[in-house]
């Protein structure tokens, strides 16, 4: 059984739907990224740990939202209808309608935890500040591919490390 997972996992790996083409590191206020150019597609199923992301969780709404989040990459909070500080929680409430989250990025943690996902919102962060984005795909690593807004005072798609992440939530 371990074998045939193992060899599931590396087909998956080496079929994986996304590309990165070059990164280069970027060092942003006190946060360490790396910036990105992806593709993902989003039709076919990423595996992830042995899960299917939208498939065996039964999400596929997210994607529609990730593919939302995209048509604003590279836009400023003025372009995208927010206001201009900590906006990145504005983004996404703007990007999925919803409710019961506020300005602080760490809110969302309220909302139902989910398996690591494309479509999935990511907090992270400490109790005092924090950041949120949604996730478009992930490294061959494992580390999530985010959409956020207010990324280096834009909306941007970047990698995070997994270790950053503090919660896996439903944007809904």
């Amino acid at each position: 059984m371990k074998r045939a997972i193992s060899a599931l996992l590396c087909a998956a790996a080496l079929a994986a739907p996304i590309s990165v083409a070059e990164a280069r590191p970027h060092r942003h206020h006190r946060h360490h990224h790396l910036h990105q150019a992806v593709a993902v597609q989003e039709e076919q199923p990423i595996l992830f740990g042995g899960i299917q992301s939208g498939l065996q969780q039964g999400f596929s709404a997210g994607t529609g939202f990730v593919e939302r989040a995209r048509q604003f990459v590279g836009e400023t909070a003025h372009q995208v209808g927010v206001r201009s500080a900590l906006w990145c929680s504005a983004f996404l409430r703007k990007i999925t309608g919803a409710t019961g989250v506020d300005d602080r990025a760490l809110s969302w943690e309220s909302h139902r935890h989910i398996a690591p996902q494309v479509g999935a919102v990511v907090t992270m962060g400490r109790r005092g500040g924090g950041h949120v984005g949604i996730v478009s795909g992930f490294t061959a690593k494992g580390d999530p591919i985010v959409i956020s807004g207010n990324h280096g005072h834009r909306v941007a798609e970047s990698v995070y490390p997994r270790h950053r992440i503090r919660a896996w939530v439903s944007p809904t």
